[in-house]
């Protein structure tokens, strides 16, 4: 069962990975045309409200309930689940379009939720018009999006994982290409605070065409996947009632999600519309840190979990709390196996990495504080791999009742770390640091999930031989510390000889760094033992042309 699931996750991480790296290539472009001061992050904001609406309204249920629901109904109806499936497809589609009109109608009172104090003033009112525009838009995406996760739930609950980890190549690539054009059309590096109506129009659409052919590639695999779409109307007599039931807690806990990302864009954006002068980290510096350190996530985390996840639905429906135990903390320790030194690197190598993303065009006068926002994200992304596994194992239970309180609980000291690390510690004249502050609210809130999450778990999953996470988390610490260490020594030595600035020089830096780093990382982790490292170790090693 564990070769299985790493096998599907494997067929998951490799398109996840080519994805992420036209996803990066994707933020070049745009920090190369419109930088990464208030310009960018009135289009990052725009863009990104679509999908937030979207998990507020659907997605938390589509990702979350279906998969167990979808699961049970291949399992055990004579259909092999084909009426479940359709009524659950047509509702849904229903739904997506009925919210997407809605709320492109909307559009400026939805895009009033994100704006801070500072676009109110009568001075800022063409920055707001724009931000406006391309809300209306972006939205439209909505509809794409859940659609996509949709069909995407439907191919996972078939054990068809890879299509929808693939699909999202073609968004990007149609993503890249409107800013490319884009880069043509309009000169880059006057940075005009402001857009023109072409621009809009170029920027808004490019994207959401983007999401939409995203769907489009992943329709063909529905029927080769051995299910037949056919719209069929009506939820009555399929238990469906019971789905409903468990999605009502799903819609409260992304709810609450989205208060914590609407306060936070707010807050973000504040620091790119001060009057603080000079560089400034505000939205899209924390975006784009934010998709850095979700780069492990999405490649390891979410494959290992949606992988795990109708398995652990399977063991905790015939009553085996043991084995879902087992599997649950055996997922975590894989992960953090990836994820510790990718979290140690993050901080360690932050600035050539931001460099490498952002050091072009337009974007290239605001590294510093980009580096700073990414080391401060970066503490925070081992708790949150820990506490998504914990979440996918309530899920597994049909439990989605007590991830809502939970969530209250993270929301709550995000936020308010958030407002008093903004609000009341920055003045006028350091809003810049903005997104800095933004990333360390982030890291403390979901330690503190951690913390009280753990022992509520136990009340569902007692204590069972070989589910255990503290020690190996600790020693991979340990390993992943001295490993980024001596990479930093060892960078700082050659920086006294070498001037190896711009992104062709960070590149050779990380370079280095990797040839350093991961070495160390495998020595330290086999002298303390750690199991999930050296089987790391063994399955690359395996793989190289050594002759023995």
């Amino acid at each position: 069962m564990a070769d299985r699931t790493l096998r599907s996750a494997a067929v998951m991480a490799a398109g996840t990975v080519l994805s992420r790296l036209l996803g990066f290539i994707r933020i070049a472009l745009l920090a190369a045309a419109i930088g990464t001061a208030l310009r960018g992050d009135i289009f990052t904001a725009a863009n990104t409200i679509p999908n937030s609406l979207y998990i507020l309204l659907a997605g938390g249920v589509f990702n979350t309930v279906l998969v167990p629901q979808l699961v049970r109904a291949i399992k055990n109806h004579d259909d092999d689940g084909q009426d479940f499936t359709n009524r659950i497809l047509t509702f849904g589609f229903v739904v997506l379009a009925v919210v997407t009109v809605a709320c492109v109608l909307l559009a400026p009172a939805i895009a009033e939720l994100y704006l801070p104090k500072e676009l109110h003033d009568p001075s800022r009112a063409t920055e707001k018009a724009n931000m406006i525009m391309f809300v209306r838009l972006c939205l439209p995406q909505i509809f794409f999006y859940g659609a996509f996760v949709l069909v995407g739930q439907v191919l996972n609950a078939r054990r068809r994982f890879g299509p929808m980890m693939w699909a999202p190549i073609a968004n990007n690539i149609v993503a890249c290409a409107s800013i490319v054009v884009f880069l043509l059309i309009y000169r880059v590096g006057d940075n005009p605070p402001t857009y023109s109506h072409g621009e809009e129009l170029l920027l808004g659409l490019g994207h959401t065409v983007g999401i939409a052919v995203q769907l489009l590639v992943l329709l063909p695999y529905l029927k080769a996947s051995g299910h037949t779409y056919r719209p069929k109307f009506g939820l009555r007599g399929t238990g469906l009632g019971h789905t409903a039931r468990l999605g009502i807690w799903t819609v409260f806990f992304v709810a609450v999600n989205q208060v914590t990302l609407v306060v936070v864009t707010q807050l973000a954006i504040a620091g790119s519309a001060s009057d603080d002068p000079g560089a400034k980290a505000g939205l899209f510096a924390y975006s784009t840190a934010m998709l850095i350190i979700l780069v492990p996530h999405g490649i390891v985390t979410v494959s290992l979990a949606t992988a795990a996840l109708p398995q652990m639905s399977a063991l905790a429906a015939d009553g085996d709390t043991a084995e879902v135990g087992r599997m649950s903390a055996r997922s975590i320790r894989q992960t953090l196996a990836i994820v510790v030194p990718a979290a140690a690197a993050m901080i360690a190598f932050a600035y050539p990495i931001v460099t490498i993303i952002a050091g072009y065009g337009s974007g290239k006068n605001n590294l510093t504080l980009m580096s700073y926002t990414l080391m401060t994200l970066a503490l925070g992304i081992v708790p949150f791999t820990v506490q998504y596994f914990q979440l996918r194992t309530f899920y597994a239970f049909e439990d989605t009742r007590t991830p809502f309180f939970l969530q209250c609980v993270i929301a709550a000291t995000n936020i308010a770390a958030a407002v008093i690390g903004v609000r009341v510690l920055l003045d006028q004249a350091h809003l810049r640091f903005s997104g800095v502050v933004l990333g360390g609210a982030y890291a403390l809130a979901y330690l503190v999930a951690v913390l009280i999450s753990r022992p509520v778990l136990r009340r569902k999953v007692p204590r069972v031989p070989g589910a255990g996470i503290g020690l190996p988390m600790l020693a991979m610490v340990i390993a992943a510390v001295a490993g980024a260490g001596a990479g930093r020594v060892v960078l700082w030595l050659l920086n006294l000889a070498i001037d190896w600035s711009g992104p062709l020089g960070a590149v050779l830096q990380l370079a280095v760094a990797a040839v350093v780093m991961l070495p160390v990382y495998a020595a330290v982790a086999r002298v303390l033992r750690i199991h999930e490292v050296n089987d790391v170790v063994s399955m690359v090693t395996s793989k190289l042309p050594i002759r023995r």
